[in-house]
């Protein structure tokens, strides 16, 4: 096991909303909708300085049903990356490994705060962020070869 050349000097809370359903008989453990998001800045100034915010929600859906509980959280993270590490691998590991460190802060504070309501605690699945990279390599693309076109 080595450090990370990815370092997270704070993070907090900006949103936290939890509801347990209010009909117990008809909610479901892994019922709804589950949705996020994941914004990412640099720092104007010092280029291995981020600021991350990954928002998460589980929703009641139409065709899922709803869950035992629905809940939105939203985290803010400020990232470093170490300076020996490749500045052409600084974004791709921000995008991927940033989301993924306040995923688990997240995660914590779901589980916390869900475990004294009248449902058992949610545990957030296991997740990578790694398809977050690929996608919006594909959208950049994309929407460079529209603009091309249209010129």
């Amino acid at each position: 096991m080595i450090p990370s050349p990815l370092l997270l000097e704070c993070h907090y809370f900006t949103r936290v909303n939890v509801e347990a359903a209010a009909d117990v008989d008809s909610a479901e453990a892994d019922a709804g909708v589950f949705k996020h998001r994941i914004d990412c800045k640099r720092h104007k100034e010092e280029s291995r300085r981020f600021m991350l915010t990954l928002g998460l929600k589980r929703v009641a859906g139409k065709k899922e049903g709803t869950p035992h509980y629905t809940w939105e959280i939203e985290v803010v993270g400020f990232l470093t990356v170490d300076a020996e590490y490749p500045e052409e691998k600084v974004e791709a590991l921000v995008k991927v490994n940033g989301p993924a460190v306040l995923y688990a802060a997240a995660r914590e504070m779901v589980a916390n705060i869900t475990s004294r309501g009248p449902f058992p605690a949610v545990n957030l699945p296991t997740v990578t962020f790694v398809d977050e990279l690929t996608t919006k390599t594909r959208e950049k693309t994309r929407a460079a070869q529209n603009i091309k076109k249209k010129r």
